[in-house]
């Protein structure tokens, strides 16, 4: 017996395969013409880094009584002696210009400025920290000794 289907049955499967082909030609369309994304922005990099936070409470209640140990790099002598400053940077922080007799972290003073070097005090104990060599002068002028 041969198998009999209605007249309307072939019509509708023709246009159920036409609106398929449609919906898949109009999803890949829309995926594969889609214009590229824009390039990220630019991380913020001027934002100052936050100065070193004060660690010394709780360094006590770990049982350790002296003071902590600050990292302190020295990028510059902007004039030596009593009224002299230094521009340092604490703990891997912006650099900042301190003067002779300020405190540069808590517990550490910045007590001399010579043209090389800057001593600070921490816990009564002196640390001389040297500076970075002057850049060498141009062709033509002479360097005061």
């Amino acid at each position: 017996m041969p198998l009999s289907l209605p007249s309307a049955l072939p019509a509708a499967l023709r246009v159920l395969a036409i609106l398929a082909l449609a919906a898949g030609v109009g999803a890949w369309g829309a995926i594969l013409l889609a214009p590229r994304p824009g390039p990220l922005p630019p991380a913020v990099s001027g934002a100052a880094a936050p100065r070193a936070a004060d660690n010394g409470p709780v360094a006590v209640w770990f049982g350790k009584d002296e003071a902590m140990r600050t990292q302190i790099a020295v990028q510059g002598v902007i004039a030596a002696g009593p009224g002299g400053a230094a521009v340092l940077s604490v703990d891997g922080g912006p650099s900042l210009a301190w003067r002779v007799g300020d405190e540069v972290a808590p517990g550490i003073v910045l007590r001399e400025i010579v043209a090389d070097a800057v001593t600070v005090e921490q816990a009564g104990r002196g640390s001389r920290l040297p500076a970075p060599a002057p850049p060498p002068a141009s062709a033509g002028i002479a360097r005061a000794g």
